[in-house]
């Protein structure tokens, strides 16, 4: 029975490792920055009834769906993302992408600790009671980039498999030896051949390098430059593009293998092809400036997207802890809205909604070792060696920019 009265930040930590696993034993595999923890168990139900009767006959119970959202802000430690899907990844060009990703298998454990205590690793650092979901997915993932308030991670994970410890808790004292009372963002520091600065502490607007970043042209203000669409005017030092928020993300929509002689799905696979969406918030200065014509833009005459509105676009955002998220070139504008400036007060803004299809590479220059626009296609062997170009005042990767 647990001697606590209730369960809050202080009390609670969580620690991913690879599917099978036997415990968490380094401090490595619990998630830093960690901001919250959710968990849904659903027992699906389906009911068989009989002639004869009103009563039901028998209400029989299917597989048991597992849920847990967690949630973290970007601070230099590894991303949730990356730490649930190191699974079976075999280091090949593309194999750490969408598809690779989508195929690993992930433990989770939820250790509650004693609520009398300042931090986990005080005292005989053992767990009241600890979660372990085995086998789990990754289900979603989703990153916000505000201009209020900091860089945050959310992602999902779905399994079919819970279950409740005290006692054989598997969290060791030596994983949770860290989170006692002094751990802090991690430090970064500007590793050789790199161009750019990096910072440590938890990333806040400030810290997007919008020198690197790949805007798509449909904003008001990306101009190109060396051959990628840019929003910074590197001769003055300036952003021509007043940016109030950055996200994406992408639901893997998975779906249940089943077959004869097992209750539970030997596989859930991502249903490819997966939508992956993106939001660009941006302070207006004179409007959108997206034309929605009958019969397509002229602009676009004699392209492939003749006869159309919007053509693709390159979205490529990045940070100064050494995270990216590259989104490819095939993003087409979706919509775009227009509002805000009215008379309550305000400024009017303009947001611009893109989407592609399986192309979202989350990147983590100290967990992956790289950060490009389209790194994964231009990979040549298992060593992560970067031959392809970076775009105008980009920043850094396995080798200099060109």
């Amino acid at each position: 029975m647990s001697s606590n009265d209730r369960i809050f930040y202080a009390c609670q930590s969580v620690g991913i490792q690879a599917h099978g696993a036997d415990a968490v034993v380094t401090t490595g595999q619990m998630i830093h920055g960690l901001q919250s923890v959710g968990m849904t168990t659903n027992f699906n139900l389906e009911q068989a009834f009989e002639l004869g009767q009103i009563e039901i006959y028998e209400n029989i119970e299917g597989t048991p769906d597992v849920e847990m959202t967690l949630e973290k802000v970007l601070d230099g430690y590894p991303l949730i993302y990356h730490m649930a899907s190191v699974d079976g990844l075999d280091g090949s060009p593309g194999g750490s992408g969408l598809v690779g990703r989508s195929k690993s298998r992930s433990d989770v454990r939820l250790g509650i600790f004693p609520d009398n205590k300042n931090n986990v690793s005080a005292g005989d650092a053992n767990a009241e009671a600890e979660v372990y979901c085995s086998g789990m997915y990754i289900s979603s993932v989703s990153y916000t980039i505000p201009t209020d308030g900091s860089m945050t991670e959310s992602v999902t994970l779905v399994g079919n498999n819970k279950q409740w410890l005290t006692g054989g808790q598997k969290i060791t004292a030596a994983a949770v030896n860290n989170f006692d009372g002094t751990d802090s963002p991690a430090a970064k520091n500007t590793p050789d051949g790199v161009a750019v600065l990096m910072s440590g502490g938890i990333q806040q607007r400030e810290d997007v390098l919008m020198s690197g970043c790949i805007l798509p042209n449909s904003i008001k203000g990306v101009t190109l430059d060396g051959g990628y669409s840019n929003a910074f005017d590197a001769a003055n030092g300036i952003n021509n593009v007043h940016l109030q928020s950055f996200s994406c993300s992408t639901d893997f929509s998975r779906e249940d293998i089943l077959e004869l002689g097992r209750k539970t799905p030997y596989a859930r696979p991502a249903a490819f092809p997966i939508e992956v969406s993106c939001e660009i918030e941006a302070v207006t200065t004179s409007g959108d400036f997206v034309n929605a014509f009958e019969f397509g833009d002229e602009r676009l005459a004699a392209t492939d997207a003749s006869g159309n509105n919007t053509e693709e676009e390159d979205i490529f955002i990045c940070t100064r802890a050494g995270y990216a998220f590259d989104l490819g070139r095939k993003n087409r504008l979706s919509s775009v809205s227009y509002g805000g400036g009215d008379a309550g007060g305000g400024n009017a803004t303009c947001t611009y909604s893109y989407t592609n299809f399986n192309e979202l590479d989350v990147q983590n220059l100290s967990q992956n070792g790289y950060v490009g626009f389209e790194v994964l296609k231009d990979l040549t062997g298992s060593d992560m060696t970067f031959t392809g170009t970076f775009p105008t005042g980009a920043l850094y990767g396995s080798t200099a920019a060109s």
